[in-house]
């Protein structure tokens, strides 16, 4: 007898923890889901392609281009207006630092990897609307 109450005591505790379990998954869940949705609202797009940027300027004739290429590659051309500040430059995170950080810009390099790490370095320090040219100059060159 003693036997058959510990395996009913044993029985109930494993169901009320899998419960338990469960209804915290879904409770973690349901508040990652709303997490994720007003993270989405409040973030802007980082990596876009040629047709998002070709979008955007239209829309917003203030945004700024920055070519984050060298000056050997930006001979061979580059997109509009872009400001020419070459990331490896010593002076690339100065010239950032002097950019109006209300202002939204897209950063491109040749193939998106350079422009990649121009962003990040630009949220760092403050930048909340900046989008990286994900194919590049590269890419554009192609349309």
């Amino acid at each position: 007898m003693f036997k058959y109450f510990i395996v009913l005591i044993l029985g109930f505790t494993l169901m009320s923890c899998k419960g338990q379990k469960s209804g915290a998954s879904t409770t973690t869940n349901v508040s990652n889901q709303a997490t994720e949705k007003s993270t989405e609202t409040l973030t802007t797009k980082i990596n876009i392609d040629i047709v998002e940027a070709k979008k955007m300027m239209e829309a917003n004739k203030d945004i700024v281009l920055i070519d984050v290429r060298t000056p050997e590659e930006i001979a061979r051309g580059k997109i509009n207006n872009a400001l020419e500040m070459n990331i490896s430059s010593p002076e690339f995170t100065d010239k950032i630092n002097k950019l109006d950080k209300s202002k939204e810009y897209i950063v491109y390099c040749a193939v998106g990897g350079r422009s990649a790490t121009a962003v990040s370095m630009m949220q760092q320090v403050g930048f909340t609307k900046v989008h990286n040219l994900a194919p590049g100059y590269v890419g554009w060159s192609r349309q």
